[in-house]
């Protein structure tokens, strides 16, 4: 069995609504439901991980357990109650994710690894250095997305450390290149549509792919 822990405990301030984000319709459901439908199509343990004043309609079937103060305590509360061996961790704020992502994650599971899926960076980016600007080299740098997988021991044993060395990560699979470098880490590529909805903007364009779908 694998288990997805659904990470929608965000408050999305940056979206300047008085709800979270992932409650905000998106055609003919709430956002966070898609990333429910589609996990389900492949049998997984979902936990949603989510906010105590958030009003979740709860199904049969589905986890629930609350979100820490940060998106790792949020995280790593989902990990603890996970029961599969494998563990998928994805933002509900992504409800474009398509299922031929998840298929190839799941054609290539591997004890001692772990999966990171991405786009590649198509703009010219830039590293700010006090007062001077280098360059990078686009074709060394991609974006991280979600989902990201591995063992759950493997994530455990990473948050684990993480919090005893009081260090913060910006996602999951930073925990392992840190903690666990013998493990090695398989690339992904997403499919674009999987962006997270952040902003105004974002929101308005999941609304016409999803229209557009339809």
């Amino acid at each position: 069995m694998n288990s997805l822990v659904l990470v929608m405990a965000g408050k999305g301030q940056r979206m300047n609504k008085n709800i979270n984000k992932i409650l905000l319709p998106l055609g003919d459901k709430p956002i966070y439901e898609y990333s429910i439908n589609l996990f389900k199509e492949f049998d997984f343990e979902i936990i949603c991980v989510i906010n105590k004043d958030d009003e979740i309609i709860k199904e049969d079937g589905i986890i629930y357990t609350y979100g820490g103060k940060t998106r790792s305590e949020s995280v790593y509360n989902g990990l603890k109650i996970a029961k599969g061996d494998y563990v998928f961790i994805h933002d509900a704020a992504r409800p474009l994710l398509s299922k031929e992502v998840i298929i190839n994650i799941l054609n290539n599971l591997n004890k001692n690894e772990a999966y990171l899926t991405y786009l590649e960076s198509v703009d010219t980016l830039k590293e700010i250095d006090n007062d001077k600007i280098i360059t990078l080299d686009r074709n060394k740098i991609i974006r991280a997305l979600t989902p990201q997988c591995a063992k759950k021991d493997i994530l455990i044993d990473s948050y684990d450390k993480a919090f005893k060395d009081n260090k913060s990560f910006t996602d999951d699979i930073s925990l392992i290149e840190e903690y666990h470098k013998e493990v090695k880490i398989n690339l992904v590529k997403s499919n674009p549509e999987n962006f997270k909805i952040t902003t105004e903007f974002d929101y308005e364009l999941a609304k016409v792919l999803v229209k557009k779908n339809d």
